[in-house]
């Protein structure tokens, strides 16, 4: 009984601790603008890890005296900025009822991560696509979706880099950011 209580103080204090708020500017969809700070959870073992879960269905906004302000429903929200605790720059936008990580933003085409959480487990997964000028979406992650073949496929109009695609033994972040880089270039 006594293991049972000191585990669930344990996960009790963990969690507690695990919370913390970053300063946000959420531009929502009737454009007006919204600076205050929002409350996120982290990674209780990598405090710097800023778990999504905790925003990207509503997100929590501060008063100066860290009580509770407002809620803002993701649907309500076009765009969402914020600094994580690694000084990365993190954009969210408006993926129908939930927030999406905007990866890239160029003229030609642009990035979208977006969050899916289980409901049943509440893991994490991702899926990535890319939305051309024109509004074409090309999905490129999943069981039978070849991201070679998708990327080859938004990146049509600059045939030069198909060689820098097929060459590309793994589609990291970085990989496909610098692709789509040379894409969006003149």
């Amino acid at each position: 009984m006594t293991k049972i209580l000191t585990l669930l103080l344990f996960t009790i204090s963990a969690f507690c601790f695990s919370q913390k708020y970053v300063d946000a500017v959420i531009i929502k969809s009737d454009n007006d603008t919204i600076k205050s700070k929002m409350k996120v959870s982290t990674n209780i073992f990598y405090k710097n890890l800023i778990d999504e879960k905790s925003f990207y269905r509503v997100l929590l906004l501060l008063d100066e005296n860290d009580k509770k302000k407002e809620k803002i429903k993701a649907i309500e929200v076009k765009k969402l900025l914020f600094t994580d605790f690694e000084g990365k720059q993190r954009i969210y936008v408006s993926v129908g009822k939930t927030l999406g990580q905007l990866m890239f933003d160029g003229k030609k085409i642009k990035w979208i991560r977006d969050i899916l959480v289980n409901a049943y487990d509440g893991s994490v997964s991702y899926s990535d696509y890319l939305v051309d000028k024109s509004g074409e979406e090309y999905r490129f992650n999943g069981l039978f979706l070849n991201p070679r073949k998708r990327l080859i496929e938004a990146t049509k109009s600059k045939p030069e880099l198909a060689t820098l695609i097929t060459d590309t033994d793994r589609f990291s972040d970085e990989n496909v950011l610098n692709i789509l880089q040379k894409y969006d270039e003149q």
